[in-house]
């Protein structure tokens, strides 16, 4: 036993965290986390993955109900929402949670600290804990290695003001009623996600993207369907303008924005009473006193790393998840913990792919992609083959019978040379299963033709792979 307190302590219990604190855990290090919220979980568990996915997946039902269920011979009368009990099951669902990490922390013998940590030095962490009588109490915890994965917040902007109206992605999934007209500054994955959840829900809303195109890192083809099934769905798209002012009307009750379009010039206004500001996240390092242990961090504040998730200028400081920058996912988050620990444990485990890492909006349709976007193998100068698949032209699209299938398909891009795939991208419902299929593929470098020859289930959405696989190898399909 070394004389440290812990061999391992980790700041931050997100997805990332946790994970890293279990699997130290396991193999056999002494193990603390710290956590300045007073639950586990981070922004995913308590104010993110799950409490949207539990809204969306809830309002898809009641939005299904009155849209679409009538076409497969069930009628009813009178249906209506319920918001408050529906919020009060998502609060019900993370309570379960965060009592099922309470419990793998004391299983796996992991000490909890609540409050804010500052490095000392290299080996000593100084813990802030507020007291209930609001007084502050610090306690110092030495250690061997420390993993930093404090995760990232909403980023924010000079022009925007505080107010109860104006909402992030934490407190948008926390109102007490549900927007009559809401504004949303931001196209990407979390914007287009919450927008969906309260179109359903009966809200008027409108997105306003200083890009030129929904999410923008994504597959073009991907951002061109979903502006049509948004568009379809009645929540009005505006892409390429920068926000110019945003203020306050009739007593608090009405948000006044101006945009400014690129292209022209010209100012045009939108009142709403609720406006969310989804324009990314940043890196949360505050009160870590980085700058004492020279970790060096770049111009937007992600702390740099090597290869193995170590901070350059300190060896016994590792940093993993949204902090690092990258794809700000939980499941990226997981492995990269999975991967420092194990390292640290003398296991010489695999490096995550980065390139393999699927990204899944769960609107519905669903979208997800792995691999490379057509515009990045463009500008690598890669020649290569496309194949597109129409999810309409299934059996089962038939069977479902919905519009979830009616812009949905499966893009598969391969390496002209090879064979190779390089990108796999799709939209349509139950993707974001169907994506693992396709980054095992890739992960074992399997070709176009491989994914072809595959026997798949019918009548399933999956059969898409086999008949896009078969237009990228052939530039044919059998069903159209």
């Amino acid at each position: 036993m070394n004389n440290y307190s812990y061999d391992i302590v980790i700041i931050g219990s997100g997805p990332g965290g946790y994970v890293a604190a279990i699997r130290a855990s396991q193999l056999g290090f002494r193990t603390a986390i710290i956590e300045k919220d007073t639950h586990l979980g981070g922004t995913c568990l308590n104010v993110g993955c799950i409490p949207s996915k539990y809204l969306l997946h809830s309002s898809k039902y009641f939005f299904l109900s009155k849209k679409e269920y009538h076409s497969y011979g069930i009628t009813y009368d009178n249906i209506y929402l319920n918001f408050n009990k529906m919020m009060n099951k998502k609060n019900d669902i993370i309570n379960n949670l965060n009592i099922g990490l309470q419990f793998l922390m004391k299983k796996n013998k992991i000490d909890i600290y609540h409050g804010l940590a500052t490095f000392k030095n290299k080996h000593v962490i100084s813990i802030q804990r507020i007291q209930k009588d609001n007084n502050y109490i610090n306690q110092e915890i030495q250690f061997k290695y420390c993993i930093i994965a404090t995760g990232s917040e909403s980023q924010t902007h000079p022009k925007f003001i505080k107010n109860k109206r104006i909402l992030f992605s934490k407190n948008a999934l926390s109102i007490h009623e549900i927007p009559k007209r809401l504004i949303v500054i931001g196209g990407g994955i979390i914007g287009i996600e919450l927008s969906a959840i309260y179109q359903r829900l009966g809200s008027q809303v409108i997105i306003l993207e200083t890009m030129d195109k929904l999410i923008s890192n994504m597959d073009h083809s991907l951002s061109d369907s979903m502006k049509k099934i948004l568009e379809e769905n009645s929540i009005q798209v505006e892409t390429s303008l920068l926000i110019d002012n945003i203020q306050m009307l009739k007593n608090n009750t009405e948000i006044y924005i101006t945009v400014v379009k690129k292209n022209n010039g010209k100012k045009i206004n939108y009142i709403g009473d609720y406006c969310l500001i989804s324009i990314g996240r940043i890196p949360y390092t505050q009160h870590l006193n980085l700058n004492q242990l020279g970790i060096k961090q770049d111009n937007k504040g992600f702390i740099l790393v090597n290869e193995h998730l170590q901070c350059n200028t300190v060896n016994n400081i590792y940093a993993i998840g949204d902090v690092i920058g990258g794809k700000m996912l939980a499941h990226k988050a997981e492995e990269e913990g999975l991967y420092v620990v194990e390292y640290l444990a003398g296991q010489n485990p695999n490096k995550l792919n980065y390139n393999l890492v699927p990204s899944i909006i769960y609107t519905y349709p669903e979208v997800s992609s792995v691999g490379k976007t057509e515009a990045e193998i463009k500008n690598e100068k890669i020649e290569y083959n496309i194949g597109i698949f129409p999810l309409k032209n299934l059996g089962i699209s038939k069977i479902i019978d919905n519009d979830s299938c009616k812009h949905g398909f499966v893009k598969i891009i391969s390496k002209k040379s090879t064979d190779e795939i390089l990108g796999i991208h799709m939209i349509g419902p139950n993707v974001s299963e169907i994506i693992m299929t396709a980054a095992i593929a890739m992960e074992f470098r399997a070709t176009s033709e491989d994914l072809y020859r595959i026997c798949y289930p019918h009548p399933t959405f999956s059969e898409s792979l086999k008949e896009a696989a078969l237009m990228t190898f052939t530039k044919q399909a059998i069903h159209i």
